[in-house]
């Protein structure tokens, strides 16, 4: 038996709003069907009425010689040789006097709705032995059975409608609980994998300071050597990579981004110098363009994130030249990064999906590429609210511009 997966408190939140959704969701068109079909069953209904009505009146013009003999649910009204006759309870302002006179004089039958008592009445009045009669139909007992009608609807409808949303809230924590937990797992795996990390990550950041100190302090190198810039780029990266494993730790979380007022030009100009000894050993121009200063309330360390791997991503295609741009367009924060490389190809519309990499494998420089730089890109993008594209350079170059969008300002909590 599979032993379900301990959830957290913000787990469980997520679980319970997402099971009333879905069961709130599953009562609506559960309600919408109902309102269709009760809707279909009153005209029929309705529709049925209005026939037996008529029915019933035709029937009755034509059987009944003596308002005693007046079918239930209908009056009578006779204007004959022993004068006018009417049923007992005919409503006030029946009969219609002046149309029997007129169906008396002509002979032919009239149909009419007539207003009386407070109500509408169907009345038939037809020719009758050198008179006429007159047969009003009821209304009240067809307006009862309707009543009820609806009252059934209602209640059976209310009743079903209750027992769908608990019925589609219960199918659905069944149905998500295994998706939840998968992503609980994978979570923790990730929280666990960084926490590990951090251990000899720590020791290997340590080793670099001890490294710099000592080739600072005993001059064992000569002032000036790449050494020194090499060493004290080797102590950046171990920090990156810190500043990375706690970005993942955060992402595992399952909470929103930490913002904070970030000058993005800044770390541009921080990932570009970091890769500048990589650029230069493949034989490509890497520079900085744009506003030397753009703030913005975003996370620090996934932005880094992301231009570092847009930036690598260049430098794994680019031929002589790789561009950073960073701008700001009304209230985005616009972030480019350009190469001179083969450029995307027509049939390539994954290129931000995970594992989505074209390139042979291992690539030119000897590593193997897994498709997973843009997909990270994609997912800092989304965390902030933005956007990414990729597509040819504006100046109708050779290569790829990939351009990453975020939002100066935050979003409000509501």
């Amino acid at each position: 038996m599979r032993r379900p997966t301990s959830l957290t408190a913000a787990e469980q939140s997520r679980l319970r709003r997402t099971t009333r959704a879905l069961g709130l969701q599953t009562a609506l068109l559960v309600l919408a069907c109902l309102a269709v079909v009760g809707a279909v069953v009153l005209l029929v209904v309705v529709q049925g009425q209005r026939e037996s009505g008529e029915n019933r009146l035709e029937a009755a013009t034509r059987s009944v010689d003596d308002v005693r003999d007046a079918p239930a649910g209908t009056w009578v009204a006779i204007d004959g040789p022993r004068g006018l006759e009417v049923s007992d309870g005919m409503p006030e302002g029946l009969p219609d006097l002046d149309v029997m006179v007129e169906v008396t004089r002509s002979g032919t039958e009239v149909r009419s709705r007539v207003e009386a008592a407070g109500g509408t009445y169907s009345v038939v009045t037809a020719p009758s032995r050198g008179g006429a009669v007159q047969v009003v139909l009821d209304p009240h007992e067809a307006q009862e059975e309707l009543q009820r009608l609806v009252a059934a609807l209602v209640v059976a409808g209310g009743t079903g409608v209750l027992l769908a949303g608990l019925g589609g809230a219960w199918l659905g924590r069944r149905a998500v609980r295994p998706t939840v937990e998968a992503l609980a797992l994978q979570r923790r795996f990730v929280a666990d994998a960084s926490h590990e990390l951090r251990t000899p990550l720590t020791l290997l950041s340590t080793r670099a300071q001890l490294l710099r100190r000592h080739v600072h302090a005993e001059d064992a190198v000569p002032s000036g050597s790449p050494v020194l810039s090499d060493v004290d780029g080797l102590l950046e990266d171990t920090r990156a990579l810190t500043s990375i494993l706690e970005d993942m730790l955060v992402a595992a979380d399952a909470r929103s981004v930490d913002r904070s007022p970030v000058d993005v030009a800044e770390v541009a100009d921080a990932v570009v110098a970091a890769a500048r000894a990589t650029a230069a050993d493949r034989g490509v121009d890497l520079a900085r363009t744009g506003v030397t200063s753009a703030v913005a309330e975003v996370s620090a360390v996934s932005v880094r994130r992301a231009t570092t791997a847009l930036v690598d991503n260049a430098l794994d295609h680019a031929a002589a030249g790789v561009r950073v741009d960073v701008e700001r367009t009304g209230g985005m924060l616009v972030l480019r990064v350009a190469d001179d490389g083969p450029g995307v190809p027509d049939a390539q519309t994954d290129l931000f999906g995970r594992f989505a990499s074209h390139r042979p494998a291992p690539a030119q420089d000897g590593r193997t590429h897994y498709g997973l730089g843009l997909a990270l890109v994609a997912e800092v993008a989304a965390q902030h609210g933005g956007s990414v594209e990729a597509g040819p350079r504006a100046d109708g170059s050779h290569g790829t511009v990939v351009t990453l969008r975020v939002p100066v300002r935050a979003p409000r909590d509501r």
